[in-house]
Parts: C-alpha cells; sequence; structure tokens
C-alpha cells in the first residue's frame, strides 16, 4: 500500500490503494472552518466481534485494529466500521469491527450501525435490473415489452425501452446506446451533478432532460463516470416489473438475503436509532444531503442505500459465492448476470503510473475490476457528503472487505487493504495517511480579489435557464431588495473574514448537489465574440456548500468547497452594445472534448439564457 497519499495531485483525486472514481467527485468536500477546528483527539472505543458457523475467523487481527482505530485518533474519521468475509465450501466466517463515534454525543459506531452506502449502491440496480432480465428470459415477466421487442438484456437499446424519455443531444447515440452503455458509463455524457435539483427532480424528469445537455465524447468512445445513467435506469424496473425499483431491490435482494436493516428509507433508518450522523473531511457535523422522500427516490439507483457492516457482510458472502446466498443455497443472481456484470468491458485508466502494486483498470457494470499484487480483485467504492465507503471481493482467495465511514474523507481503502495484505500474508507496509498541511485554512471562500467589470455589475444579476439544468437566480452584491437575495448575500458574507461580499461578484443559493454559487468577475475582463458582434465579459465559477448557522452542535459558520466534481471554471457573459446582458457560458465546466471555436454560446459546456 502506498506510505501517504499524495497532494501534489488536483484536488481530491488521490491515488489510494486502488482509484476510487467517487473519490474524485463531488463526494468528497474539503472543509474551511471559521473559527477552525481543535485538533485534540477524543477518546473512543473500539469493538471487534465475530460470527461464524465453524469457528472463529480472527480476520480482523489487533494489528489491524489498532490501525483502524489510529484513523479515529489522528481525526480523519469520526468512527468506522468493518465486516471481513471469507468463504469455504459449506460456509462463510465474518468478522465485524468498529471504532469511534457515530454522533457527535458520542455514541459508539457498533457493526449495527447504518451509514449511507453511496455508490455501492450501484451493484444492486445493476443486479436488479439483471434479476428483471433473467424474468424475461424464462417467462416470470409481469408486463409485456414494447412492441417489437422481443428480448430484455443489457444489450438492449434505452430507445427501445424508454421510447418516450430516451434522447440525447447526438442522434447516434440515442438510437444505438444500450443499457451496457450506461451501465459501463461510456454514453459518451460526463458527469453534469449540477444538473439535477434535490426535491424537485426524479429519474424521469431527469431523464427527458438528457437531450439537452452536450455529450463531452462520442458514444464508447472514454469512459467518463457518469451517476445521471444511474439516476435513470430504475425507471426501466419502475416500468417493467409491475413495482417501484425500490420494492423490487428488497423483493429479490434484501429479504432474501435477510438484509433486515437495509433500506432506501431514510425515515425508516433514522426510526430505528442506529443511523449515522454525517461529518465532512475536517470534522464538522453537516445534514444528510438526500434527506427528502423525493430526493431520496432519485438517487436509489445511483447512491440511495443505507446499511451497516452486518447486512454488507451478507450480501458480500452471496457475491463470494457467485451469486448464490451460501446459507440457503438460494441464487440471488442468476450466474450469467453475475459473470456479465463483475466482467470489465472499458478502461478506466491505462497505466500503473502511481500506484505499480495495481494493474490497469476496468470498469463492468456497476462494478470495478483489477489486480492488486497479482490477486485478482472487485470493487466499488462510494461517497457522499458525510459519508464513504467500499466494498472489495476477491473471488479466487474468497475473502470480502466491507468498510464504512461517516466522513467524506478519502479513506475507505486503507484498513480494507490493510485487511488484505494481512490474510493473505502480502509483504507491504500500510501507514496513516495525513491531511493537507492547508486542510484548516481559514482562508476567505470568497475573497475580494476581483476588479470592477466595464458593464455594471448589477447588469448581470437576475433569472437565468438552461433547458437541461433548469433555473439560477444571481444577485448582485448591494441587493437585499427580495429575502432571496438576502439569505444569499448573508451566507456568503457569514464565510467572508471581514463579514462582507465581494463588490464584483454575484450570488446564489440553490438545491442541488451544492447550496451556493457565486461568479466574481476577473481582469482583463473584455473581449470581443466575433461571431454574434457582442462582448464578452469575463468571471469565474465557484460552487460550494456553506452552512452559515453552522450545523449540529458547532453553531459557528463553515463551509465544504465542492472543489473536486465543480472546480473552478470560466465564464464569459455576453453584452450587447447598450450593456444588456444576453447569457452566460460556463466554459471548462465538464470533461470531455473542448470546443474551440465559434460562438461563447457554442464553446460552452453550459449555456445559461438571461431571461
Amino acid at each position: 500500500m502506498p506510505a501517504s497519499l499524495d497532494f501534489s495531485y488536483p484536488p481530491y483525486v488521490f491515488f489510494v490503494p486502488i482509484l476510487l472514481p467517487e473519490m474524485q467527485t463531488l463526494a468528497l468536500s474539503f472543509a474551511c472552518l471559521f473559527p477552525l477546528l481543535s485538533t485534540a483527539s477524543a477518546t473512543y472505543n473500539s469493538i471487534i466481534t465475530r460470527t461464524t458457523s465453524d469457528s472463529a475467523g480472527n480476520l480482523i487481527t489487533p494489528e489491524i485494529s489498532t490501525y483502524a482505530q489510529s484513523f479515529v485518533d489522528t481525526n480523519l474519521t469520526p468512527g468506522l466500521t468493518l465486516a471481513v468475509v471469507r468463504l469455504d465450501n459449506t460456509s462463510y466466517t465474518s468478522d465485524f469491527g468498529s471504532w469511534g463515534n457515530r454522533t457527535e454525543d458520542g455514541d459508539l459506531a457498533q457493526r449495527d450501525t447504518l451509514f449511507a452506502l453511496a455508490s455501492v449502491s450501484k451493484p444492486f440496480l445493476v443486479s436488479a435490473l439483471g434479476i428483471l432480465m433473467d424474468d424475461f428470459a424464462n417467462r416470470r415477466n409481469v408486463t409485456a415489452l414494447p412492441p417489437g421487442l422481443f428480448e430484455f438484456t443489457f444489450d438492449t437499446k434505452m430507445q427501445a425501452l424508454l421510447p418516450d424519455v430516451w434522447k440525447l443531444e447526438d442522434d447516434f447515440a440515442s438510437q444505438k446506446a444500450n443499457i451496457a452503455d450506461l451501465l459501463s458509463h461510456v454514453s459518451g455524457l460526463t458527469r453534469n451533478e449540477f444538473m439535477y435539483t434535490r426535491n424537485s427532480d426524479t429519474p424521469l424528469s431527469v431523464g427527458k432532460r438528457l437531450r439537452y445537455l452536450h455529450p463531452g465524447y462520442e458514444l464508447r468512445e472514454q469512459w467518463s463516470y457518469c451517476n445521471l445513467m444511474y439516476l435513470v435506469l430504475p425507471e426501466v424496473i419502475n416500468r417493467y416489473s409491475g413495482k417501484t425499483f425500490q420494492e423490487f431491490v428488497a423483493e429479490r435482494i434484501f429479504v432474501p438475503l435477510n438484509m433486515t436493516s437495509t433500506t432506501y428509507n431514510l425515515t425508516a433508518a433514522e426510526a430505528s436509532g442506529q443511523l449515522s450522523q454525517s461529518f465532512i473531511f475536517s470534522g464538522r457535523r453537516i445534514p444528510m444531503i438526500f434527506d427528502g422522500p423525493v430526493t431520496a427516490n432519485l438517487v436509489a439507483g445511483a447512491g440511495g442505500i443505507i446499511s451497516n457492516a452486518i447486512d454488507m457482510a451478507k450480501w458480500a458472502a452471496t457475491l463470494l459465492n457467485g451469486g448464490v446466498d451460501p446459507v440457503t443455497k438460494k441464487t440471488i443472481i442468476p450466474s450469467w448476470v453475475f459473470n456479465e456484470t463483475t466482467t470489465s468491458r472499458v478502461i478506466m485508466t491505462g497505466n500503473t503510473t502511481h500506484d505499480a502494486t495495481m494493474s490497469i483498470m476496468g470498469y463492468g457494470l456497476g462494478w470495478q475490476r483489477q489486480s492488486y499484487l497479482g490477486h485478482d480483485i472487485i470493487t466499488h467504492d462510494g461517497g457522499i457528503p458525510g459519508f464513504v465507503s467500499l466494498l472489495i471481493f476477491l473471488p479466487r482467495e474468497n475473502l470480502a472487505v466491507i468498510s464504512l465511514l461517516n466522513t467524506d474523507g478519502p479513506w475507505p481503502a486503507f484498513v480494507p487493504f490493510a485487511v488484505v495484505d494481512s490474510v493473505l500474508a502480502l509483504d507491504t507496509n500500510f501507514t496513516v495517511p495525513s491531511l493537507p498541511s492547508d486542510s484548516d485554512s481559514s482562508g476567505s471562500a470568497s475573497p475580494n480579489t476581483s476588479c470592477a467589470p466595464s458593464v455594471p455589475i448589477k447588469n448581470f444579476a437576475g433569472l437565468y435557464t438552461n433547458p437541461g439544468y433548469g433555473n439560477l437566480t444571481f444577485c448582485a452584491p448591494d441587493d437585499n431588495s427580495t429575502t432571496y437575495c438576502a439569505v444569499a448575500l448573508s451566507d456568503w458574507a457569514s464565510i467572508s473574514p471581514n463579514g462582507t461580499v465581494d463588490p464584483n461578484a454575484l450570488y446564489a443559493t440553490t438545491l442541488r448537489v451544492v447550496t451556493h454559487a457565486m461568479i466574481r468577475h476577473v481582469c482583463p475582463d473584455t473581449g470581443a465574440d466575433s461571431q454574434s458582434g457582442e462582448t464578452s465579459v469575463k468571471f469565474l465559477l465557484r460552487l460550494q456548500s456553506i452552512y452559515p448557522h453552522g450545523f449540529g452542535r458547532d453553531t459557528t459558520p463553515f463551509f465544504e468547497a465542492a472543489l473536486s466534481a465543480f472546480p473552478e471554471a470560466d465564464v464569459e457573459c455576453l453584452v450587447d452594445g447598450e450593456g444588456k446582458v444576453s447569457g452566460c457560458g460556463w466554459l471548462n465546466f465538464e470533461d470531455g472534448h473542448k470546443r474551440t471555436v465559434g460562438t461563447v454560446q457554442e464553446r460552452a459546456d453550459i449555456w445559461w439564457d438571461k431571461v
């Protein structure tokens, strides 16, 4: 394992034992605190428990326990739980470990503590789709396919299954994209995480707006992680299973495996009394970002499951057994589905520059596959603000490890790989990673280093709209005329060292994956848009979540900057000769091929018309 994290890479692109797709996304948030958090360590307890049908497995050694405890003692996470599973011919052994706390009041993390799985939920959607396909193949289906469609497989075209929903900007991709393309992240679309809105969007509404998003790549050209497809695909199960997606997964996976605590329902998880609180990178508590029933339904397929180490050990044992529950001998995932989904289809990264212990990495359908020091591993990680997770299993060694942490720091792989090293007696060393030296910076989230635009800043304030992204209102820095603007300015001022906002910036609040947006004017500010005849005025975009009143017991303001999914991006707004703004383009906001010719509107990743 690597000796430490390398923070010389771009923010939150961490090359920890495996390349974690979710660790490079919005799921990781960098917090700057006002005032700074104390770095003093609290006192925590650890709990190690074992269950087996034969004999104790001793898979979590005292050395592993000490290593896991060090993540708590050094404030890398408030708490974590671990499940280690070893399968033999007739049974499986599970070891459970828990360290630290699940709440800010000191309630201990335990093996039944519930955590958000985030993208470790994705294989459940993939498996559910395969189970439904197997139902159709064996005439157990309860609904009919559309007229003219005679089979339902991973190669079935999306346009055939959801003709009233599915359409992309690129006609070829619209016609040819199949379920496997979406599940393996080669649809051509990039992340576009800012396009959906909490508490209002549904899988159906997101699906119908995909046609307005510019593709970053051609269909099947390049692997590019895209949660949007996993938001939309549950609609296939809703439509063709006769049940909701959540009901289908519960009936066909959770209930047969006796995963009694696992749920998509946050209210039920909270009612259990076992749900962990969520904390950001540096230790501040935050609310669950996907907290309402509408939002929970939206993110269900991509990352909506809440579970614990006990239930995840049952799932892992079934995966090790090729989709068959080793306890009941019942087939949960048909063998052909298991084999097809865990087989790599595309290359995620084609070199081993950053970690010589790893092979090149492939992605199947909801699973990543690679080799670690010659050992075949299948895995997926997950992360949302406040939680990270990892499930890794080694099919040849009959070994699986699950880690669940109540932080969004990029740590979920360290302890699981230490377990792998220990169980397989690999000659490696594992050390505790460290935070970057500036992780507790008290610098302003909105430094007043801009310059005054040639056009009055108030001209740029107002409502902007995009058919894919919806509406976003930016407020002038001196506009307190509406409650919306007064709140937006107050929120941004709360994290400024001098309690003011930049007079050359515009401010917004939003119910998306982040809570706030700002565009700050930069100089030199103007240029001619040769094709439109308008003047281009330049800004810099910053997206982040702000908690002006803190959260939980600590009521001091703080923010988390979504630097991984949303790095600062260039913005160019077009202004006519009379100072009227026609719209603004966000450039370099998404991955993929860049359009270097044409008007600002044609070159922009996202073009916002000013209303």
